[in-house]
């Protein structure tokens, strides 16, 4: 978002103060001129516009008619407010851009409506659009008075000396000191001006700024507050996991390898004194060299499955539910291969949230759902069982939301008690 520096005007060049004369030829200030006057116009414009829908909509809601004009009324001003972003860009130099809640393409013009509905932004829209017409009427009375007095009264000696009437305030000024005195004053008024004109544009613009647009710092500071505490806790999830995977070998193939190694020997050794013996122990060594085998490839399924680099997520998320003890529905919808980032976290928290389907919902079904609609990708986890899910620290629902939060994810869990758990997760996956 631009923003308007104390030296920078309308057009890119340096707007300037201590001098009274280059100010008047500067764009800045008469470009605010044209803006304050034509925000009384379209003022007067939008308040009777609105109050005339609002009050028709209103008065006619137990209708059809009146349910139609209120549904619309909002995406009417919204162009009003998107006309609003493009005149002070295009007068006072600020871009504002568009903050609201973007609507993932493909979605129901009941989802729309919704969206925008509960959207802040578009009931801030509503408010600028009001707030105009009594800020519109101030400027146009500021602009037309200065404009007028000003150049009038620093005109005063020069209609005195023709021999005009010259009067201020409904009383004649009939002396040279007095008309001196209001020419002088004309003089400051007219020379004030620019500055004047250019401190309303500016102090228009903020407001503009505030209402149309988001409040850039504050998100940006909240954003980094969320990244540094989905940092710790990815960072808490990867000691985790490195654990996890270390007791796995001390306690699973590591040991399968040692007995290993100790038959083998074993065997050597008794090769020649008791061949039948040393048989059986290579027979037991190559069954536990397949059991450590097998550990060590779950073990590599945990880390990172083959099968999702090789065939991307609709295979390795069939796989999952293949081998989930509760009955699982796919349903995906996926024409090309996302992001290598974007698969991996998506199939482990599936991956989560099936373990925690068979181990703790008592579900007797589960459904899992993947679409993609522009850059997000949308998953839907969702189960029949008893509900009542929490996202505690250390949890399998708290290490999902931590794996999206990694991404910049949206992670949102709906778990009534006795009515299953939906786990809703949106994933940027952009390039």
């Amino acid at each position: 978002m631009a923003e308007v520096s104390a030296t920078d005007n309308g057009v890119g060049r340096q707007f300037p103060y201590k001098n009274p004369f280059r100010a008047f030829i500067s764009a800045e200030p008469w470009l605010a001129v044209i803006f304050m006057v034509t925000s009384f116009i379209l003022g007067v414009f939008w308040f009777t516009l609105l109050v005339t829908v609002l009050a028709t909509g209103l008065g006619t809601a137990p209708t059809i008619l009146g349910v139609i004009i209120l549904v619309l009324a909002p995406f009417g001003w919204m162009y009003g407010a998107k006309f609003e972003r493009a005149r002070v860009r295009s007068l006072l130099d600020v871009s504002i851009a568009d903050p609201y809640v973007r609507i993932p393409k493909g979605s129901s013009r009941t989802d729309a409506v919704k969206a925008r509905m509960l959207d802040r932004y578009t009931w801030q829209d509503l408010l600028y659009l009001f707030l105009l017409f009594p800020i519109g009427l101030a400027e146009f009375i500021i602009a037309v008075v200065l404009l007028t007095v000003g150049p009038a009264f620093a005109a005063a000696p020069l209609w005195y000396a023709l021999g005009g009437d010259v009067d201020f305030d409904g009383s004649d000024v009939d002396t040279w000191l007095l008309v001196a005195l209001l020419s002088a004053i004309g003089i400051l008024v007219t020379g004030a001006m620019p500055y004047v004109f250019v401190g309303v544009g500016r102090t228009h613009a903020w407001l503009a700024r505030k209402l149309l647009g988001s409040d850039r710092e504050a998100e940006l500071e909240a954003r980094v507050d969320e990244l540094t505490v989905s940092r710790s806790r990815a960072l808490d999830s990867a000691v985790v996991d490195l654990r996890r995977i270390e007791r796995d070998l001390h306690d699973g193939a590591q040991q399968r390898l040692v007995k290993l190694s100790m038959d083998l020997g074993l065997a050597r050794e008794m090769m020649e004194s008791n061949p039948d013996e040393a048989k059986a122990l290579i027979d037991e060594a190559h069954e536990e060299s397949k059991r450590a085998m097998q550990e060590i490839r779950d073990l590599a399924r945990g880390i990172h499955p083959a099968v999702l680099t090789d065939r991307g997520l609709r295979p390795a998320v069939s796989a999952l539910a293949a081998r989930s003890p509760v009955p699982v529905e796919l349903n995906i919808t996926l024409d090309d291969r996302i992001p290598e980032r974007v698969e991996s976290a998506a199939y482990f928290i599936i991956a989560e949230a099936l373990t925690n389907v068979a181990r703790h919902s008592k579900a007797t079904a589960a459904t899992v759902t993947i679409r993609r609609f522009g850059d997000l990708l949308f998953i839907d986890i969702e189960d029949d069982g008893d509900g009542g899910a929490q996202a505690n620290r250390g949890s399998g629902l708290a290490g999902i939301r931590d794996r999206a939060a990694a991404l910049e994810g949206r992670v949102v869990i709906e778990s009534p008690p006795g009515k299953g758990t939906l786990v809703h997760v949106e994933l940027p996956c952009g390039l």
